[in-house]
């Protein structure tokens, strides 16, 4: 696969590679917006999902995550076709069955994260005046950071006992955050 990804030309090369251990699939995600597929020796090289060109209803994926225990793929899109608003939405792994999982009005979704161990999806969203980010919990409302500059790895709020998350500060490039509060 190395070598596969050293001859791609600049705006094809990988912003992000996921593994999917189970079926033994790698995942990638191009400066293009578009998530491709291939076998772990680089045969049998697919598009998932395509951004640019609006394939079924998307416009940009700026980050994806896979569960390969349920062979699913959760990505974001800068703007539905649909409803002109930013998108959390999930797919199979073909990219095949897309659907919305959440819509966000005045916030952008720009990342996400898979944790296996707790079966969790976890995204970040930035305002539209690229003010403010948060990284949440889907399906709950509870806000795990909140930073004024953007949030990288999102894995790094999650996964631990929530016992030890109560009492840790988070620290979101250079800028401390606690669970309970907001900015320190």
């Amino acid at each position: 696969m190395q070598r596969y990804f050293q001859s791609l030309p600049d705006w094809q090369y990988p912003q992000k590679v996921e593994v999917d251990q189970i079926h033994r699939k790698i995942y990638w995600l191009n400066k293009q917006g578009e998530i491709w597929l291939s076998g772990m020796d680089a045969q049998g090289i697919t598009l998932v999902n395509k951004g640019m060109g609006a394939q079924l209803g998307i416009t940009f994926i700026s980050d994806f995550a896979i569960d390969d225990q349920n062979a699913t793929l959760y990505f974001t899109d800068l703007m539905d076709v649909s409803t002109g608003q930013s998108t959390l939405k999930m797919s199979d792994a073909t990219g095949s069955h897309i659907e919305m999982l959440a819509t966000f009005t005045d916030k952008i979704a720009y990342a996400v994260h898979w944790n296996n161990e707790s079966q969790q999806l976890y995204y970040a969203t930035r305002q539209k005046d690229g003010k403010l980010y948060q990284v949440r919990q889907l399906g709950t409302s509870e806000l795990l950071a909140i930073s004024p500059q953007k949030i990288g790895d999102i894995s790094e709020y999650v996964g631990e006992p929530q016992e030890l998350n109560d009492q840790m500060p988070l620290v979101a490039e250079n800028y401390l955050v606690k669970k309970d509060s907001i900015f320190q």
